[in-house]
């Protein structure tokens, strides 16, 4: 019988503090030097390459390692099978909220022009992959074998927050910009984590948080 690897709380602490010092270092001092020194493309690729080695890459591998302290399995996220049709109200509202925010902002539903598509590369499928392995695949993951449902979600959420907050402040984000997006991703992070906890498979928050990027640098840019 394989010997099932402890997985405490303080050492999920502990990976949450070193990911956010190491994210937040990259995001306020590596990316400035970057983006001021590649092209577009090269930029791109430098940061889905970096988004798969700092995130996706260490999450599996700590899914596999500590696999007897996970909710699901590596396998099981992957090819359990979702109701489409019980699920369809969580993909619906992903489409539905972009479209009320744009038309809210702008009085019509168009293409931003600042839209360029060559960010869809990192903004839409590395991020949607990257960021829902390590806070839905992960995180949560082993969070569901050590607490209550509500607070698990509850906790991802607000982690999934704050692990947008150093962009923030590169962007420069105002108070109030950053009270209104706070709202948006701590309920998004949450419906997310719901969708995963509903399916067990984590191909459904991916596709989730792919629908709701892509919309977003379609109508914001």
């Amino acid at each position: 019988m394989a010997k099932i690897r402890k997985l405490s709380v303080f050492h999920i602490g502990i990976y949450i503090v070193i990911f956010f010092l190491v994210w937040s270092i990259r995001e306020l001092i590596i990316r400035p030097v970057f983006l001021d020194s590649l092209n577009e493309i090269m930029f791109q690729v430098m940061e889905s390459s970096m988004k798969l080695l700092v995130w996706t890459l260490p999450a599996v591998l700590f899914i596999r390692y500590f696999q007897g302290e996970m909710w699901i399995s590596l396998k099981e996220m992957f090819t359990n099978k979702p109701k489409w049709f019980k699920d369809a109200p969580m993909l619906a509202l992903v489409i539905i909220i972009p479209f009320l925010q744009a038309w809210m902002s702008f009085g019509k539903i168009t293409i931003h022009q600042d839209f360029v598509p060559i960010k869809l590369i990192e903004t839409v499928l590395f991020v949607g992959i990257t960021e829902e392995m390590v806070f839905r695949g992960f995180l949560l993951n082993a969070m569901l074998k050590k607490m209550k449902l509500m607070p698990a979600i509850l906790i991802n959420a607000a982690l999934f927050l704050f692990i947008h907050y150093p962009f923030w402040i590169y962007q420069g984000h105002n108070i109030s910009m950053f009270i209104s997006s706070s709202f948006t991703v701590l309920l998004l992070g949450a419906l997310f984590a719901y969708s995963f906890v509903k399916t067990k498979n984590i191909l459904i928050p991916i596709a989730l948080h792919m629908k709701w990027n892509l919309l977003l640098a379609i109508f914001y840019g």
